[in-house]
């Protein structure tokens, strides 16, 4: 291997967070051991096998992260600090990585947690034979190879700065279980895993909770506060908030934003909240007339008065977005992108010469907060001229799957809070992606997204996002919603939430006051 070099504390972007409702001293209090916490979601976990899953949402990665863990966890400042691995060293030319794991470490069977064990893991995701959902995401790996008990080395086809980073953000492409286990368990890999984390499953009640206890084998013991960990399945907003008012749950996880407002005035609870880069979306499939006009698309986004929507759907709860980098991130373009403004008239005049009918089919999910965006955007479309029909999926793999098979017109859906923005552009709009979901294809998007990719320059890559931004505002295959914004209401007696990244709720860094 080439001279490498060290990146001791990776800083993954200045994104702004908020706490409230916390009482002076909270955060300085010593953690207490012992005591369970109940948090309650509305959508299941879907499996912990990234060959069996073909999407994973935010209630799988978090589940997730007490079986396996990470190899970094980011503090408050976005620094890497060292969980399952020690170090993370780069060649110059950014096509190899070496990933050093922390001596002695074991799975929650008791087998040896080893460079052999993450090597095949990856070996396994990369095999063209399997599902390829994922690959995807790490095309620029060629291989993974152990070499040695604690040093695993990724060797890359080209340069992607972004590559580092998913050593440090919870994400299922990092669980690695047992080489045997992924042997022989066959479907039990997907229901019954295997890891190195803190915690262990020990109950999976199918439509109603997953339940954890400490992994005994962890090899940090102080770090493990909580001796049990439930995370339920609420589907309605309402029923979690009754729940965390009267003291059944402990921790509602994603309310909505009257809840979030009424929780702000409690003495009993309190919220956290956080916003991040990504941005809940609107997505467009171009493919078909009338979308594949992009009069038709601009004129939609023209339509929409997001002021409406942000006061009466999310109880002014949030900051509308015109690129997935807001102000308080480093990627956040200087210049105006040129993002469609509320124009009804424009919006007209733009159907008007496209000159045929517009009729369009938006999916949804028939939960309350969804609903009532739904019928907002069809109110909007109809007054400028536009036919829409509302097609309500449940929320979860019929929902997402639809989306995956491009089986959708518009489809709500979301950019997600990630480290670096390779994540969120290059699967979903670059045109030979294979995981680009709005059909979209253009040069110029292309290439900055080819830039930001391959560039090691911070500067290069910045303002090639910058462009990217310019050119989706005027390609539109997605409308901007709101910019990612993440809450959860907590019992009084729980402590040291961190900040929601990707708006996941680290339950394994939490702790409680006895009840």
């Amino acid at each position: 291997m080439r001279r490498a070099y060290r990146i001791p504390g990776l800083v993954v972007g200045a994104l702004s967070f908020a706490l409230t409702g916390f009482q002076p001293g909270d955060a300085a209090a010593s953690p207490k051991n012992g005591g369970t916490v109940i948090m309650a979601t509305g959508a299941q976990v879907q499996g912990f096998d990234p060959l069996t899953t073909r999407a994973a949402n935010r209630e799988t990665i978090m589940a997730g992260a007490l079986i396996f863990s990470n190899f970094f966890t980011l503090n408050e400042k976005g620094e890497r600090v060292p969980d399952l691995a020690t170090s993370l060293d780069g060649s110059p030319d950014g096509l190899i990585w070496r990933l050093k794991l922390r001596p002695g470490l074991k799975f929650s069977n008791g087998a040896p947690y080893t460079a052999h064990d993450v090597a095949r893991h990856f070996q396994r995701i990369l095999d063209p034979s399997k599902n390829q959902a994922f690959a995807g995401a790490i095309g620029e790996l060629k291989e993974a190879v152990a070499i040695d008990d604690t040093t695993v080395e990724f060797r890359l086809a080209y340069p992607r700065t972004a590559f580092s980073s998913f050593f440090s953000t919870d994400n299922h492409l990092i669980w690695a279980m047992p080489v045997d286990y992924q042997n022989s368990a066959g479907p039990d890999l997907n229901r019954r895993p295997i890891g190195a984390g803190p915690y262990v499953m020990t109950e999976w009640k199918q439509d109603d909770s997953i339940t954890f206890e400490k992994n005994r084998n962890y090899w940090n013991p102080a770090a493990q506060h909580l001796d049990k960990i439930v995370i339920r399945f609420l589907p309605e907003p309402a029923a979690r908030f009754a729940a965390v008012k009267t003291g059944d749950i402990d921790i509602f996880y994603e309310p909505l934003g009257k809840q979030v407002n009424e929780a702000r005035d409690s003495k009993t609870l309190k919220v956290v909240e956080y916003t991040g880069t990504g941005a809940s979306t609107l997505n467009i499939n171009t493919s078909s007339p009338p979308l594949d006009d992009v009069r038709v698309r601009q004129a939609l986004a023209h339509a929409l008065d997001r002021n409406i929507e942000l006061k009466v759907a999310y109880d002014g709860v949030g900051k509308l977005a015109n690129s997935f980098w807001g102000p308080g991130s480093v990627w956040h373009c200087p210049d105006d992108v040129g993002y469609p403004e509320y124009n009804p008239e424009k919006a007209k005049a733009l159907l008007k010469d496209y000159g045929k009918p517009v009729k369009i089919v938006l999916q949804s999910e028939p939960t309350s907060t969804r609903a009532i965006a739904a019928q907002l955007y069809q109110s909007f479309w109809q007054k400028v001229g536009v036919e829409v029909e509302i097609k309500n999926i449940q929320g979860g793999p019929s929902y997402i799957n639809a989306v995956l098979r491009g089986d959708y017109q518009i489809a709500f859906w979301e950019v997600v809070d990630v480290p670096d923005p390779d994540f969120q552009v290059y699967q979903a709009f670059f045109s030979k992606s294979g995981g680009n979901i709005t059909k979209i294809s253009d040069p110029k998007l292309d290439e900055a997204i080819e830039i930001g990719r391959r560039s090691l320059d911070i500067g290069t890559r910045r303002r090639a996002y910058c462009d990217f931004s310019k050119q989706m505002a005027k390609l539109m295959p997605i409308m901007l919603r709101t910019q990612s914004n993440y809450s959860a209401i907590t019992q009084s007696r729980v402590h040291d939430i961190p900040p929601l990244r990707r708006g996941l709720l680290r339950l394994n860094q939490v702790w409680v006051d006895p009840k």
